[in-house]
Formats: C-alpha cells, structure tokens, sequence
C-alpha cells in the first residue's frame, strides 16, 4: 500500500464512526446482500444449498439472516472446490504450494493470499483472498491500531514509519502473522522476525 493511498482510505473508513446505529445496520446489510449474490453466482455448492432452501437469484436480498443455510468445517473440508468462488484454483493446490514453499513467498498464482487455521482439530482449514480481498482486510487491521490517533498524530507516524512488536507463531502461513507482516510493509516499516526461543544476543544481531 501506498502511504498516501493508504491515508485516503483511512479517512474514508474513519467516517463510518459518524454514521447512526441505523446507517450501519443498513451499510451492514447492503454489503450482506451483495456477498450472498456473489456466493449465489460463483460456488457451486451454495447455489445449491441456496436452492435447496427455497433461495433465488430473485429473492436473495429479501431472505432474513436467520433464514439462511449454514455450513460446519467438516462439509468446508470435504467440498471445498465447490464451495469456493474462484475456478481456477482448488484445495490440493493450496495444500501444495503451503507445503513446498517457504511462508516468504506469499502469493499464489500471481493473485491468491493463502492462510490456514491451526488445525488444533484435525485438518488445517484454509482460506484464500483475492488481492483486492486482502487489501481491504489488511485496511481493517490498521484503522484498528490507528483508531485513536488523531489526524495529525497519523500522519506523522505513517510518514515517519511505526515500531511495532507483535507475537506469534510464525512456523505456518497463519492469518494473524501473515496480515500483520503485510501490514508493517504498508505502514512503510521494516519487519525483522524474532525466535521468542532464541537469547536476546542474537535479536541485537539482527
């Protein structure tokens, strides 16, 4: 991310705090209904589950949340391909390029960031974003570090470059690892990755 480009985009998230309890819900909802048209259109497996609950392209927007199908892991697992929006990629190719690449090469076909869960139950559970997707997350994030910094104060940290220390585990391409070292490169800071095992000697080397 650009720092300019960056800064903009923070200014115009900031602005949604103004907006009533009543904007929101809408905003909220407007954004809702746009995913689900998207699921309807691209995954094979919620059009169909879609159907099977009585859901349409045409009455999409007017179904309640709880109204909506749901969906546990072990059926994300199992249907994955069909589950996901994009065709050109699929579950074993994601397993492989996690298993034979180092967490340094971080894109996918030129477009895809992977992350995965723990797999503290069983399988890891993986999760791909576009770059836009991504982006947008990775915006999240900062405008939560940044939240209570006024105008003047996020200028001059962004400008000058933050120091920022953030503990994790870093052996798996994990989601929290993997947007927080994207977002240091945002943010316009170097990132230096520390063994929390290693003596503090060798952190100085470094």
């Amino acid at each position: 991310m650009a720092v300019i480009k960056l800064f903009h985009e923070l200014l115009l998230l900031r602005k949604n705090q103004w907006k009533s309890k009543k904007q929101i819900k809408e905003l909220q909802n407007v954004k809702l209904k746009e995913l689900l048209v998207v699921a309807y259109r691209n995954s094979a497996y919620y059009k169909e589950l879609f159907h099977q609950a009585g859901i349409t392209e045409q009455n999409i927007k007017n179904v309640a949340l709880s109204d909506l199908p749901t969906i546990d892991k072990t059926t994300l697992l199992e249907r994955f391909d069909e589950v996901i929006t994009v065709s050109d990629l699929t579950q074993e190719e994601m397993r492989a390029f996690d298993k034979e690449e180092t967490i340094s090469k971080k894109i996918l076909k030129d477009n895809y960031h992977i992350v995965h869960s723990s797999g503290s139950t069983g399988m890891p559970s993986y999760f791909l974003y576009d770059e836009a997707a991504w982006h947008q997350m990775l915006l999240g994030i900062i405008r939560g570090a940044l939240w209570n910094m006024s105008l003047p104060q996020m200028i001059k940290l962004l400008i000058k470059g933050p120091r920022i220390a953030y503990l994790a585990a870093t052996d798996g391409r994990y989601g929290g690892v993997m947007a927080v070292s994207d977002g240091i490169e945002g943010l316009n800071a170097k990132e230096i990755q520390l063994d929390i095992n290693q003596p503090t000697k060798e952190w100085i080397k470094k």
